[in-house]
């Protein structure tokens, strides 16, 4: 028998899902053959945190056995996203790196490491690597598999006196699975949670770059601007360039495997391409020379390829 699969999300008040999340996420789970369940009552009285480490059983008390995609109120699923389900078979528990931008680093020496190693002094447990911090508000598990990390990750909540501080839901899991069962750690790609706080220019655009936005912080005031419904033909994220249109227009529905557009100061016409094209590959060579003719800088080349 095949494991029903479930969308589950903490809605609780007074921080709701806004309408586009709502329809978003029923449009996916429509696609996807999942279920979708909002949770808008506590389950037990504590921060909304630890609100998570109770999901999982929720779940199973609502719906039995369940492949479970975990996420939180505030992320908007682009109406073309794969589902992540046939990603990751339910005894691997996906994760989405939250090392998105050039200031996350990969070594021991960002703030991700000592927020594992300050919830693994509290709960006694040797701390994860600070490359493996997920983005929260993405999980992808089998309750079969997961139910009792859970579970032992919930009993770190009186000792802990209920912290919420230090990245505390993402250090806990992470932690727990470093400890239990580290060669279950799947990783999926960024596209499947993209962090808006992290990517400032994806988030002024209204148009999606990718499958599945999550607006953490500040850049949740971009998210009611944002269209998560891809059009036929896909909608340009920059429509005002001009040298997008003859370029489609001459590839049609016929695209080459590589595309080079030759000197490159701008990243607009690439975007474009790709947006029409996912699959193809578009080079050019950048250069630092000003769009205006009365800007004197010294041309510096690099090869680059998106």
């Amino acid at each position: 028998m095949e494991m029903k699969r479930v969308i589950a999300i903490l809605d609780l008040a007074p921080r709701r899902a806004i309408a586009s999340v709502r329809e978003s996420v029923e449009y996916a789970a429509d696609r996807w053959g999942a279920e979708v369940h909002w949770i808008k009552r506590p389950l037990q009285p504590c921060h909304p945190f630890w609100q998570k480490m109770f999901v999982c059983g929720s779940v199973v008390k609502r719906f039995g056995p369940s492949h479970v995609l975990q996420l939180d109120n505030d992320m908007l699923i682009r109406s073309d996203c794969p589902s992540p389900f046939d990603l990751a078979s339910p005894d691997k528990f996906a994760i989405v790196a939250e090392r998105q931008c050039a200031l996350n680093r990969l070594d021991d020496g960002g703030w991700q490491r000592k927020s594992h190693e300050e919830w693994g002094k509290r709960c006694r447990l040797l701390p994860a690597p600070a490359w493996i911090h997920p983005n929260g508000g993405f999980y992808l598990y089998g309750t079969d598999a997961f139910t009792s990390l859970f579970e032992r990750i919930a009993q770190y909540l009186i000792v802990t006196y209920g912290a919420s501080d230090w990245a505390s839901d993402e250090a806990l899991i992470i932690n727990q699975l470093w400890h239990d069962r580290p060669e279950d750690i799947v990783f999926l790609p960024g596209d499947f949670n993209v962090s808006m706080l992290q990517n400032t220019d994806w988030a002024a655009n209204p148009v999606m770059q990718s499958f599945i936005y999550h607006f953490i912080g500040q850049s949740k005031s971009r998210m009611d601007g944002c269209r998560s419904q891809r059009t036929d033909p896909p909608e340009l994220p920059h429509p005002w360039d001009k040298a997008t249109q003859p370029i489609i227009n001459a590839f049609g529905t016929s695209p080459p495997a590589r595309f080079d557009l030759g000197q490159v100061v701008r990243a607009e016409t690439a975007a474009n391409l790709l947006a029409v094209y996912p699959e193809l590959l578009v080079s050019g060579t950048w250069t630092t020379q000003s769009h205006y003719p009365w800007t004197r800088r010294p041309v510096r080349r690099q090869d680059s390829a998106w």
